[in-house]
């Protein structure tokens, strides 16, 4: 409701149509009475995901214009309702929220927070929610499998993905430009460079079907490089939110666990996953615009973040 007797207010990126970066806009509005059960954070970081340059674009229509954006966040809680559930002002944390992330103060259920390790950067833990709840989502899709194709993997969902696809004994390989196939090699993947001749580059590293794949670029060359190297009754399936033009193509949709996202959190503050920011996708809170058109451009490395000033 308030601190120290003051109305709270907030700064939000949003947008009242759809088009390029140029359509995003700031908002300084008072924040409503907080209510029970809600925890209401000071952001650090806000993780960008691909997701949110579409929306802006109109390619997504979730919500009605004018929309906001951000789907993750790390934070210090400034404000906590009732039924705290042990949170308290001062907290460092993290979690996901739906499509209001890019803001300088946020209001979150308090069942969707996890504690900040605090070996863990403001950079890194900010880009970590919404990447880490889809790669388990995924996995627990795919099931029990003993290999792996993943496309455009050198994303924020990939690099965790294949991580926590090896800690499972699944042998990966992943597609991806060819300035990524180090990257991939060092998570664990045998990488291979997409583009024409694909299919035989894959069948020639693995020459048997592969049990599953996953999908988060997008491409119709995914699809159908999928559909001929996977077994007939094997798992396909897109993250990708993107018209699949093949019924054995099952669309993914994330679940959020607080639960997953504290494991794949535990793992990189302890050094068993890595999680990788490049200092070249960490923006200002005021240059979102360029954050977003350099989303849009693809072929980013790991995740973009954006960083809020005190």
């Amino acid at each position: 409701m308030t601190q120290n007797n003051r109305i709270m207010k907030s700064t939000i990126l949003f947008a009242q149509s759809y088009g390029q970066a140029d359509v995003l806009d700031f908002l300084t509005q008072d924040l409503p009475i907080l209510v029970s059960g809600m925890a209401r954070i000071k952001v650090k970081a806000s993780g960008i995901n691909p997701i949110d340059a579409r929306r802006m674009t109109g390619e997504f229509k979730h919500t009605p214009l004018p929309q906001t954006f951000g789907t993750e966040f790390a934070g210090i809680i400034v404000e906590v309702g009732s039924n705290p559930n042990g949170w308290s002002v001062g907290d460092e944390v993290l979690g996901s929220g739906g499509a209001f992330t890019h803001a300088t103060i946020i209001d979150v259920p308090i069942a969707n927070l996890v504690a900040r390790p605090q070996p863990i950067n403001w950079e890194v833990v900010g880009t970590i929610a919404g990447a880490a709840q889809a790669a388990m989502t995924i996995l627990d899709e795919i099931g029990k499998v003993d290999s792996l194709l993943t496309h455009g993997a050198s994303g924020g969902v990939g690099s965790i993905t294949i991580q926590l696809a090896k800690e499972r004994g699944i042998e990966v390989v992943a597609t991806a430009s060819a300035k990524n196939q180090d990257y991939l090699k060092k998570l664990g993947a045998t990488p291979v460079i997409y583009g024409e001749g694909l299919i035989d580059r894959l069948k020639e590293i693995h020459p048997t079907p592969f049990e599953a794949s996953i999908d988060m670029s997008g491409t119709e060359e995914a699809t159908q490089t999928s559909l001929q190297c996977v077994k007939a009754n094997g798992f396909i399936g897109s993250i990708a939110g993107k018209r699949l033009s093949s019924p054995r193509v099952q669309a993914v949709w994330v679940k959020r666990s607080p639960t997953n996202l504290k494991y794949v959190v535990d793992g990189i503050a302890d050094g068993r996953f890595t999680w990788e920011v490049d200092s070249n996708n960490i923006y200002p809170f005021e240059k979102a615009a360029e954050a977003y058109t350099n989303i849009l451009k693809g072929h980013t490395r790991g995740k973009s973040v954006l960083i809020f000033n005190e």
